[in-house]
C-alpha cells in the first residue's frame, strides 16, 4: 500500500477555490477526480470532506450534476470529491461483467492524503456516499477503510456477496442506506449481484452492536410521484454511531430529490443530498457529536469539543453567538446565519470557555474546551 500511495500529479485545471479536474498516477494507472472547494473557503480552514461516487456507466461529472452537492458544499462549507472509476466502474469485489479490477480503496485513500496535504481538511470528518455501484464501493470503503472514513451512506447500492462475506470493519461505522422497493436494477430483496438491503441493515446494526428493533416514522408525501418514504432508524449503537434506513416504497433505481438520475419512479419527497449530508454532520471518526441532540431541539450545533483551530456551529437558523472565557471577559461575538458558521478558536489561549448562543427569544450555554 505505501509503495501505490506514492502518487504524481498529472494535471491540475481551475483554482483552489473553485470546481478542478485533477488526477494523479496510481496503481499504475492514470486516475481522475473532480474537487469542488465551497466559495467560503481560506487557506487554514479545516473543513470536512464528502466523496460522492458515481454509478456503472456514469462518471464524475453526471453524479456531480444530479447530486447537487455543489450547492450543499457551498452553503454547508465542505469540500467534495467526485472520483472516476476505471472505464466507468469500481471495484466492488463483485465478478461483475465490466467491473473494475484496481485498487479503488487504495485510490480514495490516496486522494485523501492528497487533500490533507493540500488542503488541511478535516482528518476526522471524511465521509464517502454513491449511487449504484458508487454505494457498493461505500460499503466497500466501510469494510476497508473505516480507520478513515468516518460515516457511509449508500443510493440504490447494497454489497455484492463476496463484499459481504469479506467484510471486517475496523470499528463500528455509521451507516444510511437509501433505497426504492420497486428498484429493478439492485433489486430490494437481493439477487445475483447484490446482498438484500435486509441482510445488509442486519449486517451493519449487528456490526455497530445497535439496540434491537428500529423506529420507523413516516415522512411526509409532499410530491404526488407515486412513491412514500419510511425512515427507519437502528440506535442506540456501539460508540454513538447509527443506522439509518430510508425506504422509498415504490421508488426505483434513482437518486430521490433529482429527477431523471436512473431507472423507475423518482421520489421527490426528501432530497437524497440533503439528507446524506444532515446525517454525515452528525459524526466524526470519534463517534457522534456531543451536541448532536440540539441540533433537531434547538436548531443548532456546535462540534467538535474539544477544539484546535476552529469550532463549527451548524445552524438551522440565524443565531447570535458570544464567546467568554473563564473570568466572565467576552473574547468573540458574530451574528450568525443559517449554515456554518467558524469561530476561529486559533485565536483562543488554551483553556475552557462558554459559548452563549442566542435563538429568537431563547439562549443556551454550552462550556468548551479549547486545547492544542
Amino acid at each position: 500500500m505505501k509503495a501505490k500511495s506514492l502518487i504524481a500529479l498529472l494535471f491540475v485545471t481551475g483554482s483552489l477555490c473553485a470546481q478542478s479536474n485533477e488526477g494523479f498516477t496510481y496503481g499504475g494507472q492514470a486516475r481522475s477526480y473532480i474537487r469542488y472547494t465551497p466559495k467560503a473557503y481560506k487557506p487554514g480552514m479545516k473543513l470536512p470532506l464528502v466523496f460522492v461516487l458515481h454509478g456503472f456507466t456514469q462518471n464524475a461529472s453526471s453524479i456531480m450534476g444530479y447530486s447537487g452537492f455543489n450547492t450543499l458544499a457551498d452553503s454547508n462549507n465542505f469540500f467534495v470529491v467526485y472520483a472516476n472509476g476505471v472505464s466507468n466502474a469500481w471495484n466492488t469485489n463483485s465478478g461483475f461483467p465490466g467491473g473494475s479490477t484496481a485498487d479503488d480503496v487504495g485510490f480514495i485513500s490516496a486522494i485523501i492524503d492528497t487533500m490533507q496535504q493540500r488542503f488541511g481538511v478535516d482528518s476526522k470528518r471524511v465521509f464517502s456516499c454513491g449511487f449504484s455501484a458508487g454505494g457498493f464501493m461505500s460499503h466497500r470503503l466501510a469494510c476497508e477503510l473505516g480507520n478513515r472514513i468516518a460515516a457511509i451512506a449508500a443510493v440504490s447500492g447494497t454489497m455484492s456477496d463476496a463484499a459481504f462475506k469479506a467484510c471486517k470493519p475496523s470499528r463500528a461505522i455509521p451507516v444510511m442506506q437509501i433505497h426504492g422497493t420497486s428498484d429493478l436494477v439492485v433489486s430490494y430483496g437481493g439477487g445475483i449481484s447484490n446482498v438484500s438491503v435486509d441482510n445488509t441493515l442486519k449486517f451493519w446494526s449487528g456490526q455497530n452492536q445497535c439496540a434491537s428493533g428500529s423506529k420507523t416514522v413516516n415522512l411526509p408525501d409532499k410530491v404526488s410521484e407515486g412513491s412514500t418514504v419510511e425512515r427507519i432508524e437502528y440506535a442506540p449503537c456501539n460508540a454513538g454511531t447509527e443506522v439509518v434506513h430510508l425506504k422509498v416504497n415504490s421508488g426505483g433505481h434513482s437518486w430521490p430529490g433529482s429527477s431523471g438520475s436512473g431507472v423507475g419512479n423518482t421520489n421527490m419527497d426528501i432530497s437524497a443530498s440533503m439528507e446524506i449530508w444532515k446525517f454525515f454532520n452528525r459524526f466524526t471518526l470519534d463517534g457522534a457529536l456531543s451536541s448532536v441532540s440540539s441540533v433537531e431541539d434547538i436548531g443548532f450545533s456546535m462540534y467538535p469539543n474539544p477544539a484546535d483551530e476552529v469550532l463549527y456551529v451548524m445552524s438551522y437558523h440565524s443565531l447570535n453567538i458570544a464567546v467568554f472565557d473563564a473570568q466572565g471577559k467576552q473574547v468573540y461575538t458574530a451574528k450568525a446565519d443559517a449554515g456554518q458558521t467558524i469561530i476561529p478558536a486559533a485565536k483562543l489561549a488554551n483553556g475552557f470557555y462558554f459559548v452563549m448562543v442566542q435563538n429568537g427569544n431563547k439562549l443556551f450555554r454550552e462550556k468548551v474546551l479549547i486545547s492544542r
